[in-house]
């Protein structure tokens, strides 16, 4: 059988036979990390460019690399044939479900502790190839490679920010010797000490045969310990963010902006009443009359000061109840176990954002109502905004079947390429139906 096939299989069987036991059902989602390389030739570049290694030790390099894919493949075709031997061999077990699930989890546990080793193997390999200069730079390389391989094996919002990235692209990394480069080192040292932390918890909760064993408050409580090293390296970054806006001064609106966006995507992405502004500022009707681009600037500045109270109540909100959520999952999972009644806490998030998406319509009526119809039918993504045309109004346009384009010309189901029907329906505007309110189906993060 196929590799995927085979562990695909395995994993499905202890899936059915773990149903019960809630430590060993909460590990299994963390296997299929194990089927992959730590590193991968592309990290070479880290290296190299970290480290500035010579041609020399480039070559030596990427032989280090060469020898731990080869190892990588034949520990996983030797799990590959232990986990084959115990399958063909499970039925002398009989009906001892633990005995069964310990079986075939023992190879795959094997193999996650060895796949570690050679990941360090690795490193340890190329650190010994290193002059003297590249020795003392080694530290600073080490925590700048341990963000890149464990800061994306995240949970919460914020807690996978990666604050090298942000300065990278957008040209702000810190001078040497200036207290922004002071503050960004501290972030790196907190954040290595907590990444620390949060790899042997998280070590400690993929011990599947271990947790077998344990009781279901050992469980929770390791779980525990895992949220709350992903809460601290959370925490670690969102502070250093506020720390290095102040020091960044003129950048740093720009900085922090980023950052929250990238950590906080839900909270910071650009909303539908942002794009149609923006749209409105760049029209040549607006641009052309100064008048009219100073009143939707205004429009959009008082908008923007909305957004962002809302913004910040959301993520002030989000902090707090993604950790919450993590928890009753936890709980739940015992409770579960137990055969008791779950527990499913009400997101509080979710009448923020429809404030959010009702703040949203209430401007887009005012733009609409400044640039007046005409102009802003023909900005991009007004189409679902436009008001439904009353039959009967004296609108030329409402007797017209089909609704009107966008640019004001009709579109009848014929033009559209949809067969005549004897039923009468309205017109429609982009994915709003006739009678829906202005703004249309609500997507849950506009």
């Amino acid at each position: 059988m196929p590799r995927p096939r085979l562990v695909t299989t395995a994993l499905s069987f202890i899936a059915a036979l773990c149903f019960g036991i809630a430590a060993t059902a909460q590990g299994l989602g963390s296997l299929p990390s194990i089927m992959k390389p730590e590193y991968f030739s592309r990290d070479l570049l880290l290296f190299i460019e970290g480290l500035h290694l010579t041609e020399e030790q480039q070559l030596i390099a990427e032989m280090i690399f060469d020898d731990y894919e080869r190892e990588f493949q034949a520990g996983l075709d030797n799990m590959e044939i232990q986990v084959t031997e115990v399958a063909n061999t499970v039925g002398e077990l009989g009906d001892d479900k633990d005995a069964i699930v310990k079986a075939v989890l023992a190879p795959i546990q094997g193999w996650a502790g060895e796949r570690d080793i050679l990941g360090i193997q690795l490193v340890e390999n190329i650190r010994i190839i290193l002059d003297e200069d590249q020795q003392a730079a080694w530290t600073a390389f080490n925590r700048r490679l341990d963000r890149e391989k464990r800061l994306p094996e995240s949970k919460l919002s914020g807690e996978g920010t990666n604050l090298d990235h942000i300065m990278r692209d957008l040209d702000l990394q810190p001078a040497a010797g200036t207290q922004l480069a002071a503050e960004k080192l501290r972030w790196e040292i907190a954040l290595h000490d907590a990444l620390v932390i949060r790899a042997n918890a998280t070590r400690q909760n993929f011990n599947l045969l271990q947790q077998i064993n344990n009781t279901g408050s050992n469980d929770s409580r390791n779980r525990k310990k895992e949220l709350a090293s992903r809460i601290q390296v959370r925490d670690i970054t969102d502070a250093a963010i506020e720390e290095l806006a102040v020091l960044y001064a003129a950048n740093g609106n720009a900085f922090r902006k980023e950052a929250l966006k990238r950590g906080y995507g839900r909270v910071y992405r650009t909303t539908p009443t942002e794009r149609l502004f923006l749209a409105a500022l760049l029209s040549e009707q607006v641009e052309s009359d100064p008048a009219l681009l100073a009143a939707v600037v205004e429009l959009f500045a008082s908008y923007n000061g909305e957004l962002n109270a809302t913004n910040i109540s959301l993520l002030e909100m989000t902090r707090t109840w993604e950790p919450k959520l993590e928890e009753a999952k936890i709980l739940n999972q015992a409770r579960r176990a137990a055969g008791e009644t779950l527990d499913r806490p009400k997101d509080p998030t979710r009448e923020l954002y429809q404030q959010r998406r009702e703040i949203g319509t209430r401007y887009i009526e005012l733009l609409r109502d400044l640039l007046g119809l005409e102009v802003f039918s023909e900005l991009e993504g007004a189409s679902r905004y436009l008001p439904r045309p009353k039959p009967g109004s004296g609108d030329p346009n409402a007797k017209r079947s089909g609704g009107i384009r966008t640019s004001g010309t009709p579109s009848s189901p014929k033009e559209r390429g949809q067969p005549p029907s004897g039923k009468l329906t309205g017109p429609t505007f982009g994915n709003v139906r006739p009678g829906a309110p202005l703004g249309g189906p609500k997507g849950r993060d506009d």
